[in-house]
């Protein structure tokens, strides 16, 4: 049985939040699984409105392409990743993974036990790697 998991990725602008989309993932969705995995790919990222020529560093133009190469970063082949629904819950997932993307802000996680109903962490994806880092070392 795999530890299931749900991430949504939320555009925040002027002040209003719309969810874009859901990933499942059927396996590995805990925190020092996916939450990890997911922490670092964000971390690499930069939030632009517009690409510039030559552009060297890892963007995505927003967040709906944000959340297009996630699923192309996730999804290696048939099962294990899925799209749904963009409010998509209880599909027996253990842990719900919010992804805020606001133009000019850095990219956010909201990490969340959906069993006890509180979040395990909020902050950026750097901070989420530290958190797992220093769990793992402990």
């Amino acid at each position: 049985m795999g530890t299931r998991s749900l991430t949504k990725i939320i555009e925040r602008y002027k002040g209003e939040e719309k969810i874009l989309t859901t990933m499942y993932r059927q396996y590995d969705g805990y925190p020092s699984g996916h939450g990890y995995e997911l922490s670092e790919w964000l971390d690499k990222f930069t939030i632009v409105n517009g690409i510039g020529v030559g552009e060297e560093m890892l963007v995505a133009n927003g967040a709906s392409c944000l959340a297009a190469q996630m699923f192309a970063h996730f999804k290696d082949g048939p099962g294990g990743i899925y799209l749904y629904d963009p409010y998509t819950h209880d599909v027996g997932e253990l842990y719900l993974y919010k992804i805020y993307i606001e133009h000019g802000a850095d990219i956010y996680i909201e990490a969340w036990d959906t069993y006890e109903l509180e979040p395990i962490f909020k902050g950026t994806p750097k901070e989420f790697i530290k958190m797992i880092k220093t769990k793992e070392h402990a």
